[in-house]
């Protein structure tokens, strides 16, 4: 009953707003939970898309990132960048080529272990994000998009809750996830986005440790401001890209500030 009813309040809301000018970063997943479901949405994709790009232009993460931490933020147009966390499959299969067919590259924020895992590591990943009808990306497929110009991030080697981990253990997990994308995409690693997007699972602690590897740090929260922790983060709002259009106008409505 909630869901229905917060449904119901976003899709007669949604009519009544438009996004607002600026930077919007965008933190998706996937084409859709539901395999049955996925012509459909791969369709709203392109749709929502095709909207999105109708109002504004797209932008890599790389220039959106740069133009919020210089507070360079554009008060006449909407500038838009799209990422998604996980690496699974339809990042490569479906998702980039849609991106491409609209003249942009999107950010793909990967868990390492994930990607060439086992079935039996797939289960237990997918119990951690409660998503049980994906498959993981191949390194050749990572790399392939690493090489068509879209931007690959670290999402912590195994994707575990950061706030119910030990100094050491975020440490590994930071570590050796850029190490192996290092190693595998012979590039520096600078962007990282940590899971489950919350601040109660990213605590000060686990900032401290990430900020010595990477140049750029984002959460999924908070998108009323364009940063926090003292300017340390990048905000960026969820929204999949199954979403209807009128649920995307809504949140990407509100007018940001520092």
């Amino acid at each position: 009953m909630r869901k229905r009813l917060r449904r119901t309040y976003l899709n007669i809301c949604g009519r009544f707003k438009k996004p607002h000018r600026g930077i919007h970063i965008i933190n998706s997943h996937y084409i859709s939970p539901n395999p049955v479901d996925q012509i459909n949405n791969i369709e709203m994709l392109d749709r929502n898309l095709k909207y999105l790009g109708n109002l504004g232009d797209f932008i890599t993460l790389e220039d959106a990132s740069r133009l919020i931490s210089d507070n360079n933020i554009p008060q006449n147009v909407i500038l838009l960048s799209f990422t998604f966390d996980d690496g699974f499959k339809e990042c490569h299969s479906v998702i980039a080529a849609i991106l491409e067919r609209y003249g942009t590259r999107g950010t793909f924020f990967i868990n390492a272990n994930y990607i060439d895992s086992s079935l039996e590591y797939q289960k237990a990943f997918h119990q951690r994000i409660n998503t049980f009808t994906k498959h993981p990306m191949r390194w050749e497929q990572v790399i392939n998009l690493h090489d068509r110009g879209h931007l690959i991030g670290s999402h912590g080697l195994d994707h575990f809750d950061f706030g119910e981990l030990s100094i050491d253990e975020i440490e590994y997990q930071v570590t050796e996830n850029k190490r192996i994308l290092e190693s595998k995409l012979n590039y520096q690693c600078e962007h990282f986005a940590w899971t489950y997007g919350q601040f109660k699972n990213f605590p000060l602690n686990a900032l401290h440790i990430v900020k010595k590897h990477h140049k750029y740090i984002y959460s999924a929260t908070n998108y009323q401001q364009y940063m926090s922790y003292d300017g340390e983060v990048i905000n960026r709002r969820h929204l999949e890209s199954f979403w209807p259009i009128s649920h995307i106008r809504y949140f990407l409505s509100v007018n940001k500030r520092f």
